[in-house]
Formats: structure tokens, C-alpha cells, sequence
């Protein structure tokens, strides 16, 4: 497998990221710059394991290019077949991001996935990122591995997958003609909750405080089951949303629906199966006391996912449009109230919520 190219106008700093970033026989990057990059496109020549792009590349003398514009060049050639589909990843610090693209989605789609170099630093935050370039890779290489139906490449039976699935998200899968737009939904599916959730989602909409409960590993071993077994699930760790909602009303045989109930009835019921179990409370500025959904805002500037009653929370608008089988967009009541100037923010929310403002 050759390695991952990180093309940037600031070799030095490049450098110092590729070789934070990199890891011996799991991830291998390599600085490229952005004259040399284009030249490989233009002869056919570029050939990486995948690409993370800088979206801001002044700094190089000769023709100007920008991440964006390059990304674009690229899909371009992989949509000719004159060069490979390879993952393409925006890869800058999020001043450069503001700068340079601000509100703009237009170049959104162009990329898998979107990393900001602030913070990597941090181990927990810099394995997450490796997780993320791997896992993206692998589901390259499952779709140039030959046809395969959207249920097996995310290991479900056919049955299951009509419970846990959604024909949405099969129809966009199908609708691309090149690996690279096929991988597009299937990391989109991995990234974002919807279809799939991470377990701190897992956490609290069971309406567990994880990281307080002895009895944790027992729950999540109840759901093993339920667990996200397809492609890249080794870089992806997931439970299939539906599926935890089956267990609940199938396994666990309670009537009142998972979401319909809040943090003290879930704990109470579980508490009938598992022991250890500390109910979650729900952090200072997030509302209500059914969590459901997260806040964009804080995982945006804090890197942290914060429980969001829906009834208590602030729908945000998306970008650009997000399919169904993807969780709509909400930030905690305290997070809008410090960005009010935020103009995804739905202001009818937040004029309902007003008499909730003193407490948030």
C-alpha cells in the first residue's frame, strides 16, 4: 500500500504533522507539495494510499492553487479513471478554515472526511484521527474489491438490515458509478450518528453516566449483538441506533419506547437486569432530562459530545443538505445562548426555549 500524501505549502510544519500522524506499519504519511502534486495529477502520476489537503496553499511559489480547487482537479481525473480513487481529507488549522471557506459548503462534499490540526497534539485526539484516515482507506479497498450489496459491506443479513437499514442510504450508495462516491455515504454513515452511533451515545440515550458505572462493560456486552460488524468496524466503533431501540422492547421487553422516557425510568428499568448503574446528569446549559441528540456546537469548538434533550435543544441548520438517515443537527440551549450570532441557530427554538434562558 503506498503511502498517504499530506500536501501543504509549509514543508516544515507538513513534516512535523506527517510524522506525528504516522505510525510504523498501521499509517504512513508523506509530505507533498502542492506545484509537485499538481504536476503527478496532470501526468496520471498520483497514486496515494489517500490525500490530506490543506485548503489554504499561498504560500508556494509558482501557480496558485487551493485545497479546495486541487480536491476538485482530483475527483475530476478519479470521475476520468485517469488516476485511482483514494480518499481525499481537508487537513488545516480551523483559522485557515474561517479564512478561507467560512460559510461556504460548496467545496463540503469534495472531501471524506475533515480533520483540523489544532489539537492533535493531544494523544486521545490524535488516535482518533488515525482511526479515521485507516478506517476510510478500508472502505475504499472493500468497494475496489468488486460489486458487493450494501447489507454485506455493513454486515447484516438482509432480514436486519430491512429493520436497521434504510432504502435512502441504499439508493444513494448505488446511485455512484466510481469508488469514490460510493465511499462518500459510507463514511458520511460512520462520521455522523444516525443510522450508527458511537457509545457515548449509546450511554446516554440508555440515560447511563459511563464513565461512573461499574456495570458498564455488562450493558455493552448485552449488546454485542448490536454492534456495528461491517467494514471498518475495527476503526470505527458503532451500535446500529435501531438495533439498540429492538433490544430494548424485544430483549429488555419494556413497553414504553426508549425514547419516550427519561434518565431516572431508563436507569429504573435497566436496573431490573444490571447492576452499577449511575444515571446520567445531564451537563450544565443542556436542558430537559431525555437525552436523544448532541450538540454540534460544543463538539465543534471543544471536540466534546454533549447530551441534548431534543425538547430542551436548538435545532441548527446543516451546511448543506443531510440525507435522512442522518441525525438532524442540535446544539445545547447554553451553547446557542453563547453563540446567538451562530446563523445555523433556528431562532423559532430559541424564542421558545427563552423562559429556560435563566437556568442554561
Amino acid at each position: 500500500m503506498p503511502s498517504w500524501l499530506l500536501i501543504d505549502d509549509s514543508p516544515v510544519e507538513a513534516k512535523a504533522f506527517a510524522a506525528n500522524l504516522s505510525f510504523q506499519d498501521g499509517l504512513s504519511i508523506e509530505h507533498l507539495g502542492a506545484n509537485d502534486a499538481a504536476k503527478a495529477l496532470g501526468t496520471g502520476d498520483l497514486k496515494p494510499a489517500g490525500v490530506l489537503m490543506d485548503v489554504d496553499l499561498s504560500n508556494e511559489l509558482g501557480p496558485q492553487q487551493t485545497g479546495p480547487g486541487m480536491s476538485q482537479n482530483i475527483r475530476i481525473a478519479q470521475q476520468r479513471q485517469s488516476i485511482p480513487s483514494f480518499p481525499i481529507v481537508r487537513f488545516s488549522l480551523r483559522e485557515k478554515i474561517l479564512e478561507n471557506i467560512g460559510r461556504d459548503s460548496s467545496s463540503d462534499d469534495i472531501f471524506d472526511l475533515k480533520i483540523e490540526k489544532d489539537g492533535l497534539s493531544d494523544p486521545v485526539l490524535r488516535d482518533s484521527a488515525r482511526a479515521r484516515l485507516i478506517g476510510v482507506r478500508q472502505i475504499y479497498d472493500a468497494l475496489e474489491g468488486g460489486d458487493i450489496a450494501l447489507p454485506a459491506l455493513l454486515g447484516l443479513e438482509e432480514d436486519t438490515w430491512c429493520r436497521w437499514g434504510s432504502s435512502a442510504l441504499l439508493s444513494d450508495f448505488e446511485v455512484g458509478d466510481r469508488a469514490y462516491q460510493r465511499a462518500s455515504p459510507l463514511v458520511r454513515l460512520m462520521v455522523h450518528p444516525g443510522l450508527l452511533i458511537e457509545e457515548a451515545f449509546v450511554g446516554f440515550r440508555l440515560g447511563i453516566d459511563t464513565t461512573a458505572s461499574s456495570g458498564w462493560a455488562d450493558v455493552l456486552a448485552a449488546l454485542s449483538g448490536y454492534a456495528y460488524r461491517g467494514v471498518a468496524s475495527d476503526c470505527f466503533p458503532r451500535w446500529w441506533a435501531r438495533g439498540l431501540e429492538q433490544w430494548w422492547q424485544e430483549e429488555l421487553g419494556f413497553d414504553l419506547p426508549l425514547a419516550g422516557t427519561d434518565i431516572a425510568q431508563r436507569v429504573e428499568l435497566l436496573g431490573k437486569t444490571f447492576k452499577d448503574l449511575v444515571p446520567l446528569s445531564m451537563p450544565k446549559g443542556s436542558m430537559g432530562n431525555r437525552p436523544w441528540r448532541y450538540c454540534l456546537l460544543s463538539k465543534e469548538q471543544r471536540y466534546e459530545i454533549i447530551p441534548v434533550d431534543p425538547a430542551r435543544g436548538v435545532k441548527l441548520k446543516p451546511r448543506s443538505p443531510m440525507p435522512s438517515w442522518l441525525d438532524p443537527l442540535y446544539a445545547s440551549l447554553g451553547a446557542a445562548l453563547q453563540n446567538r450570532d451562530d446563523p445555523r441557530l433556528d431562532k423559532e427554538d430559541l424564542k421558545r426555549l427563552q423562559p429556560y434562558a435563566r437556568n442554561a
